[in-house]
Formats: structure tokens, sequence, C-alpha cells
């Protein structure tokens, strides 16, 4: 992953489960009452009673979901080509700003030792321009005596 891309790659998700489940019926009955009629008068001759015996359930399943995913096509490897870009390019960003810094560093320094400013040796700011080295620019006369003879 560079800078947000993102390349889909081959993966393997793996998630076990279990469910517990448990029923019941309310309110509990031990027997069930049918009214038994008269087939001639329609009357309640009596009622029967016929023994309940309820069961509760108790459920549990367990178990793995496996899934596998395959990215199809170029993407991938047009994925990974643009992250290594990227990457690369990051690299010289990092170079040229290091340049930059250097060379802004150079010419500060320069500037300064030039109006005969520096900094006091073996200070923490000395260690800035301590690398920095001033000469005479080319094609300048540097300050010279000569003995005139007679």
């Amino acid at each position: 992953m560079s800078q947000g891309i993102v390349c889909a790659s081959p993966s393997l998700t793996i998630t076990p489960y279990v469910t517990d489940a448990h029923s019941f019926s309310l309110p509990r009955e031990t027997v069930t009452r049918q009214n038994i009629y008269d087939e001639n008068t329609g009357e309640i001759k009596y009622v029967q009673e016929t023994p309940r015996f309820e069961k509760e359930n108790f459920n549990l399943n367990y178990g793995i979901s496996a899934q596998i995913n395959i990215p199809l096509g170029k993407s991938p490897a047009l994925c990974h080509e643009a992250t290594l870009v990227n990457i690369e390019a990051q690299k010289l960003l990092i170079k040229k700003t290091k340049m930059e810094i250097s060379l802004f560093r150079l010419e500060q320094c320069a500037k300064q030792a030039k109006l005969g400013v520096t900094f006091k040796p073996n200070t923490p700011s000395a260690v800035t321009c301590e690398d920095i080295v001033v000469t005479i620019p080319p094609n300048q006369v540097i300050p010279h005596k000569h003995k005139i003879e007679q």
C-alpha cells in the first residue's frame, strides 16, 4: 500500500460460529380437555381428559464458515506496479527535498561567512554550517600586496 493505493490479493476468511435455541410452551398444560357431544341432542355428554406430554426443545448448532477471495484479471499486477512506481516517486521526492535543504544551508552559510559572521565553534548552532567551506570565487583577485622595487 502506498498513498492510498490498496491492492487486492488472494485471501481466506475462516469464521467459526455457534447458535443455541431453547423453545417451550406457556402456560404449561398437563391435560387436554375435549367435550364429547350427544349425537342426537348436541348436548355435552362428558369431558374427555387426555394426558399431555409437553416437551421442551433444545437446539445447538455449530460450525465453520470459510470464504476464499481470488482477484481476477490484470488488476492485481497493475496495482502492484502502480504501488512500486509511487514508492519510487516518494524516494525521489525525499532525495529532492534533502538536496534543496542542503543547497539552502550552503547558500545561507556562505552569505553569512562572506559577511564575516559565523556561529561560535562547538555550539549546537555551529553544526548548521560545520561542513560548509567558503573559498574565493574564480576570476577574482585575492587581496594581496606587492613589493615595489626601485
